[in-house]
């Protein structure tokens, strides 16, 4: 994950870095960071490479909400959080779509679980690039966006997508390990499903992007689970 802490002041950029140092050694997520002491640099220097940008909103020249609006213009799809001393203010975050804010003096324990969620957010709406070795056209790369549901057969795993079925050699449990961070869950032994294309939960049925697939009595729960977390943004 690659993350930019915009904050005037030298104490608590520190602080945040030492936050972010702390929750990710938990976390076990490999991330970058980059500093910015206003959101005049920022926005001078921004290239679409962050995942995640901490905002003091309280900044000179530019506040970190005005800097937010004006990133809105460049990026759409970054997730925003701010932090801040001036909780006033706070609630113009959702004008930008931040996806929380953390009041100063900052404390671990509400940092960590901002970033919680935080992370959950970023991970719903990242695109993970698979590779498929396929049996009839060799490797092709798809977008995990673009996949509507694996299914495992005979040996041998489907990739049903946007651009059509790929076969190729695996379990599915390999896939699965690969998948379920981009919002994927088990409907059965031989199915995992893109939940963005869940329609229907119908008894021992599910409708995927118009397909009708079985759903496993056993896996039922843990199905509506994924999926209201997911509805959710958790």
């Amino acid at each position: 994950m690659n993350i930019a802490v915009v904050d005037d002041n030298l104490n608590d950029r520190k602080m945040i870095l030492d936050y972010l140092s702390q929750f990710f050694n938990e976390s076990g997520v490999d991330y970058t960071t980059s500093t910015f002491e206003d959101g005049v640099s920022f926005l001078k220097d921004y290239s679409f490479s962050y995942d995640f940008i901490i905002f003091d909103i309280d900044m000179p020249q530019m506040s970190g909400i005005d800097t937010a609006k004006e990133l809105r213009k460049k990026d759409s799809n970054v997730t925003i959080m701010f932090v801040t001393n001036m909780p006033q203010y706070a609630l113009e975050g959702y004008s930008v779509e931040a996806v929380d804010y953390v009041l100063k003096p900052l404390s671990y324990p509400d940092f960590r679980l901002k970033m919680k969620k935080a992370t959950r957010y970023i991970l719903r709406n990242s695109v993970k690039k698979v590779t498929i070795n396929t049996t009839e056209e060799g490797l092709i790369t798809v977008d995990s966006s673009d996949i509507y549901y694996v299914e495992s057969k005979l040996h041998y795993i489907y990739y049903h997508t946007k651009k059509g079925i790929y076969k190729m050699r695996a379990k599915l449990t390999e896939v699965e390990d690969i998948l379920l961070p981009y919002h994927f869950a088990r409907s059965g032994g031989s199915f995992l499903i893109n939940l963005a294309y869940l329609e229907k939960i119908d008894g021992n049925e599910i409708v995927i992007a118009g397909e009708t697939l079985p759903l496993s009595r056993r896996m039922k729960a843990s199905l509506m689970s994924a999926f209201t977390k997911y509805m959710g943004g958790i």
